[in-house]
């Protein structure tokens, strides 16, 4: 078969391109022609069979039009000639780009990877962290339930567009966990299955060769994975046990935040942190930790680094959110807690660390038995059984009414490239805060005249990023109420 993977970026920088890349490479084994397009900050690349084109990760001025990626599509579809595209991540594409998917009379696939297209934010889950069914409408300015910023009517905007205009082009959505499976049925999708992950099999550590009392966390510092949490079950599972050690490996936005966080419990010689550790090295720390914590706060799908954990016969302490318990079988794969909850965390990683060497290594035998459900020869198949089935059946009918307005794509990119300075600025600004703030302290035995100075200026600063964070396009959201009622009933 010829086939065409479409991914938002080209570097395995998460699960959903981890396994993007593995599906490639399996597919090429297998004989199959597979072209790969997606994206890369730092490199471009323009070769029979994979093109990456340089861009920023994210930039919300490309999220109406986007233009280089747009054309690379239409030539790889010219060049290569796909019998069926396979959509993973789009959510950082324009709209333009996925509109251009059902132009091309080409069979498309979409493997559901997280919630971006049910929810504005992603998380899937209310400010009081209870889990939300998904969908844009009135709950998301009822719950405020967005993690960094006042609702953004743009950002619902853009969610509405990517769900309707991926529901009318995507013949056959798959998700890796019935959870995501429930909620992708219910927004619309045309045929929706569950297909979980395969494993790459990079950790492949021998049941026994377990540190004592050394849990790890593998994954991104980013807000939506609770780290935070983790470090303050730190606290309370060293005054039971004072041995536990904790090794944190992965980077993000909040690395500076989580090493000063751990530093102000005092938990240095307790926990490492670990930046920058390449993905063919990740296997020695699923083969010699006790246990590994994955403290999320939002919706996970079927997260990666609980596969590898199968793979591995590493138990885990996993939070009880989404589709994580379905690969966490209490007592014998780990246990669960409550999101958000540091004690209930610190009890179950303690009730772990305490089970005897015979009971821990029969855990790791029958999770390293489960991961034979996950081996990539099966997946492979049924993926090419798929395929095979969609390009038998031919493309959908594809919806005119979703065609999406020029004039509307026009009004979003210019909002979409205000919101872009606006964030430039506002952080512009919260630093200038930061350095007045600085200045603060060090003249706090000084003059009297300079502090007030400095005091006013801090207050002038502030009311201007408040300022800046109230602002909107009042163009946008006009238009915005017009296009609402039409998305809605489509």
């Amino acid at each position: 078969m010829r086939i065409l993977q479409l991914n938002n970026y080209a570097d395995p920088v998460g699960g959903a391109e981890v396994y993007a890349l593995a599906l490639t490479r399996e597919l090429r084994q297998r004989g199959h022609v597979v072209a790969f397009l997606g994206t890369a900050p730092d490199r471009e690349v323009d070769e029979e069979h994979l093109r990456v084109v340089r861009r920023p990760r994210y930039d919300p001025s490309l999220l109406s039009r986007d233009p280089s990626v747009r054309a690379a599509l239409e030539d790889c579809v010219r060049r290569v000639r796909p019998e069926v595209i396979h959509v993973h991540n789009v959510y950082s594409l324009g709209v333009d780009v996925l509109e251009l998917l059902g132009t091309t009379r080409v069979p498309v696939v979409q493997t559901v990877h997280d919630f971006n297209l049910l929810c504005p934010n992603s998380w899937c889950v209310l400010a009081d962290g209870t889990a939300c069914p998904g969908g844009v409408g009135a709950k998301c300015f009822q719950h405020d339930c967005q993690k960094n910023y006042p609702y953004d009517a743009e950002v619902a905007l853009y969610t509405l567009l990517r769900q309707r205009t991926l529901a009318a082009t995507v013949d056959l959505a798959l998700c890796p966990s019935r959870y995501l499976t429930d909620l992708t049925r219910k927004s619309g999708a045309r045929d929706v299955r569950h297909l979980n992950y395969f494993i790459d099999p990079i950790a492949s550590g021998r049941v026994g060769e377990r540190k004592e009392k050394e849990l790890v966390y593998i994954g991104r510092l980013e807000p939506e994975k609770g780290v935070e949490h983790l470090l303050e079950a730190m606290v309370l599972i060293l005054r039971s046990d004072p041995s536990v050690h904790l090794t944190i490996v992965g980077g993000g936005a909040l690395a500076g935040a989580l090493t000063a966080q751990a530093e102000r419990l005092r938990l240095a010689g307790a926990v490492t942190f670990l930046s920058h550790v390449p993905r063919d090295e990740l296997g020695r720390f699923y083969a010699t930790a006790s246990g590994c914590v994955l403290p999320s706060i939002w919706s996970e799908n079927s997260p990666l680094v609980a596969h590898e954990c199968l793979a591995a016969g590493l138990p885990m302490i996993a939070s009880r959110i989404g589709g994580i318990p379905e690969l966490v079988e209490e007592g014998q794969g780990g246990f669960t807690f409550n999101p958000r909850d540091a004690r209930d965390l610190a009890d179950k990683a303690l009730g772990l660390l305490a089970l005897p060497a015979e009971e821990r290594a029969r855990m790791s035998a029958a999770m390293q038995k489960r991961a034979l459900d996950f081996r990539a020869e099966p997946h492979v198949a049924r993926i090419e059984e798929l395929y095979r089935e969609v390009i038998r059946a031919g493309p959908g009918a594809r919806d005119p009414s979703v065609h999406i307005d020029a004039d509307l794509l026009a009004v979003l990119e210019k909002a979409s490239r205000e919101r872009a300075q606006l964030t430039a600025l506002f952080h512009e600004h919260v630093g200038y805060i930061r350095n007045l703030e600085l200045g603060l302290a060090e003249q706090r035995d000084g003059r009297v005249r300079e502090v007030e100075e400095l005091g006013r200026a801090l207050v002038e600063q502030r009311e201007l990023v408040r300022a800046l964070e109230r602002r909107r396009p009042k163009e946008l959201l006009r238009r915005l109420v017009r296009a609402l009622p039409k998305l809605l009933r489509g």
